[in-house]
C-alpha cells in the first residue's frame, strides 16, 4: 500500500461496478411482501374495472332523454346498489339510482348526481326523479370505463421497486395471492483477531467482540440474511473458513487485518502477500480509512472492513448498504446545526471526516443535523445519522489560509 489515500467517492462507485448482487427469488404471499425488493415486473391480469362503474352517487340516464337548460321528469326503474348480481338494461324514458361503485346498466351513457334532483339522498328510491341541469352532461359522466385504471398487461410496478402498502393493495383487489421478490442476500461476517472474546469477562489483554453482532443487525435491518463467524489470526484458518462458508454466501464481509502489522490476517491470507485475491487499500476517511474488496476462489465477492467498531461501522454504512437490493444508501444534502468546531486535515491530508449525528428541524423548516460528542463508539448509542464532513478551501496548511475550515452544508446517511 502506498502513500496515496483514494478518494470515498471513488471507492464507492468502484464497489458498486465490481459487486453486483444477484439473489434467487422467491413468490410470497402478499401478507409477507410489504418491504420486500421486486424481483419482476407485476402486471395487471385484468381490466380494472372489469366492467363501467359508477362513481357517484346519483341516476344513471340516457343522455337523449334530459332536457337541458331546464328540468326532466323520469319514472325510476331501478335501485342499484354497489352490491353482487345481476344489472338490467337501462330503457329509453326512465332512470334508475345508482350507488356509487355499483355496475352501470347498459344503455346508460351518464350518472346524474344526487344532488342534480329532487331525490332525498338517503331515502327509499323514488317511484320518479326530477333532474334539474344547466347544460347538458359530457358523454359517460361520472361513469368509470372498462379498463380505466387498468387494462389487462399493464405494468402496475417494475423489477427492483420496493412493495409498498399501496402495491399490496392493488395486488389483493386483482386476486394476486403472490408476488415474486428477491430473496434476502446471505451474507457471512467474518471478524477476525486472537484478542477478542465473545462473550463473558475477557481475559488481560482480549476485547469483548461486537462488530459481528453489530453489524449481523444492520444488514438484516436492511433485508438481508446475515450470520456471524471469528477467526483468529492465522491464515490458514481464515482461507479454511472462507472455503466452508462460501458456498452459502452471496457475499462476505470481513473485519480488521487489514493495517500494516506484522499479525495482520487478512493480508497475509488474501493480500498481495498471500493469495493476492484481494486489494488492501487507504481511503481519505477518518475514520475507517483502511478498505478492501476482493474475489473468493469461487467467485463470491468479499467486503473488507477494519476492525475497530466504529470503522466497521462506518465502512458498513458508505460501502456495503449500498450494494443490497432495495436500500437507499444515497447521501443527502443537510446543514449543520450546533457549531461542531473546525476540522483541518492531518499533516496537510485531505480527508472526509464522519462524525454520529441527530436530526433537527430548525423552526423555518430546514434539516439539520448536529454532530454528538464522545470517543469512537459510544455516541453511536444515540446517532440517528452519520455526518460527511469534507475540508473545503485552500490546500491545509497554506499560509494565511483558514484551511480545512467546513462551511454549513454538508453531506448525511441516515443510521
Amino acid at each position: 500500500m502506498s502513500g496515496h489515500s483514494i478518494d470515498v467517492w471513488t471507492w464507492r462507485a468502484t464497489l458498486r461496478a465490481q459487486v453486483l448482487l444477484a439473489p434467487g427469488v422467491q413468490d410470497v404471499p402478499l401478507t409477507e411482501a410489504r418491504g420486500r425488493v421486486l424481483a419482476g415486473p407485476v402486471t395487471s391480469p385484468e381490466d380494472v374495472p372489469t366492467v363501467p362503474l359508477s362513481a357517484m352517487d346519483g341516476f344513471a340516464v340516457r343522455r337523449a332523454d334530459l332536457d337541458a337548460p331546464g328540468s326532466t321528469r323520469l319514472p325510476v326503474a331501478a335501485d342499484l346498489p354497489a352490491r353482487p348480481g345481476a344489472t338490467p338494461e337501462l330503457p329509453a324514458g326512465v332512470a334508475m339510482r345508482i350507488m356509487t361503485g355499483a355496475p352501470v346498466p347498459a344503455g346508460a351513457d351518464a350518472v346524474v348526481e344526487v344532488e342534480a334532483t329532487d331525490a332525498d339522498p338517503f331515502g327509499v328510491a323514488p317511484g320518479s326523479v326530477t333532474i334539474t341541469l344547466e347544460q347538458l352532461p359530457p358523454p359517460q359522466r361520472h361513469i368509470r370505463a372498462r379498463g380505466e385504471e387498468a387494462e389487462r398487461g399493464d405494468l402496475l410496478a417494475g423489477a427492483g421497486r420496493l412493495v409498498g402498502a399501496g402495491l399490496i393493495g392493488v395486488a389483493r383487489s386483482l386476486g394476486l395471492a403472490t408476488l415474486p421478490v428477491l430473496a434476502p442476500v446471505r451474507v457471512g461476517v467474518v471478524v477476525t483477531g486472537d484478542e477478542l472474546a465473545a462473550t463473558g469477562g475477557p481475559a488481560p489483554g482480549m476485547v469483548r467482540e461486537s462488530n459481528g453482532l453489530m453489524l449481523v443487525s444492520a444488514l438484516e435491518a436492511d433485508g438481508a440474511r446475515a450470520r456471524t463467524w471469528h477467526t483468529g489470526d492465522d491464515p490458514a484458518s481464515l482461507r479454511e473458513l472462507l472455503r466452508e462458508i462460501e458456498p452459502d454466501c452471496d457475499l462476505v464481509i470481513t473485519t480488521g487485518g487489514i493495517g500494516q502489522g506484522a499479525f495482520d490476517v487478512v493480508r497475509a491470507a488474501l493480500g498481495q502477500q498471500g493469495g493476492g485475491t484481494s486489494e488492501l487499500v487507504h481511503l481519505a476517511l477518518r475514520p475507517g480509512g483502511p478498505q478492501g474488496r476482493g474475489r473468493l476462489p469461487g467467485g463470491t465477492p468479499v467486503i473488507h472492513l477494519p476492525g475497530t467498531p466504529v470503522g466497521a461501522l462506518v465502512g458498513y454504512h458508505l460501502f456495503v448498504r449500498q450494494l443490497l437490493p432495495g436500500v437507499d444508501a444515497e447521501p443527502i444534502r443537510v446543514e449543520l446545526g450546533e457549531d461542531p468546531g473546525v476540522f483541518r486535515g492531518r499533516r496537510g491530508r485531505r480527508a472526509l471526516l464522519v462524525q454520529p449525528g441527530t436530526w433537527r428541524r430548525a423552526e423555518d423548516g430546514r434539516l439539520l443535523v448536529d454532530v454528538l460528542s464522545g470517543r469512537r463508539l459510544t455516541p453511536y448509542a444515540r446517532a440517528e445519522s452519520l455526518v460527511l464532513r469534507e475540508p473545503v478551501g485552500e490546500a491545509a496548511g497554506a499560509a494565511g489560509a483558514a484551511a480545512g475550515d467546513l462551511g454549513a452544508a454538508v453531506l448525511a446517511l441516515p443510521l
